[in-house]
């Protein structure tokens, strides 16, 4: 448990936290992070402007991890969040995940997300929730 951490990244404020506590749980456990952004496949903007966020995302979590001396590894995936997380996860062979409550930083902040709420139902592993 805890050797390879998925952490789903959008960049918001709330995925930043998850992506800051699956950093120090990783630091703790001398364990490697796997973040994850999704291009939603479902989208109308371009693909080229997604494929570009996803990758400054990434590489902001991966300069987090070196400064804490963890090892992060980056995906960068098309599909559908809700619906391709758990296999995601499996492709990935994360043992643990940490994820925001919601990514979208204009949702009230008393309701769950809906990838976050998919991920709770669905996962068989250990599932760590960041306010």
């Amino acid at each position: 448990m805890f050797q390879n951490i998925m952490v789903p990244s959008d960049g918001s404020k709330y995925a930043n936290k998850a992506v800051d506590v699956a950093i120090e749980i990783a630091k703790n456990f001398k364990s490697k992070v796997t973040a994850v952004y999704v291009l939603n496949e479902n989208t109308s903007y371009s693909y080229d402007s997604l494929e570009d966020e996803g990758n400054k995302i990434l590489k902001k979590i991966s300069e987090k991890g070196k400064k804490k001396g963890v090892m992060v590894i980056e995906h960068l995936i098309t599909g559908d969040p809700l619906r391709d997380m758990k296999i995601i996860s499996e492709k990935t062979k994360v043992d643990s995940i940490v994820i925001s409550y919601h990514g979208n930083d204009s949702l009230d902040e008393i309701i769950i997300g809906s990838v976050s709420d998919r991920v709770l139902k669905t996962f068989d592993i250990p599932v760590v929730l960041v306010k």
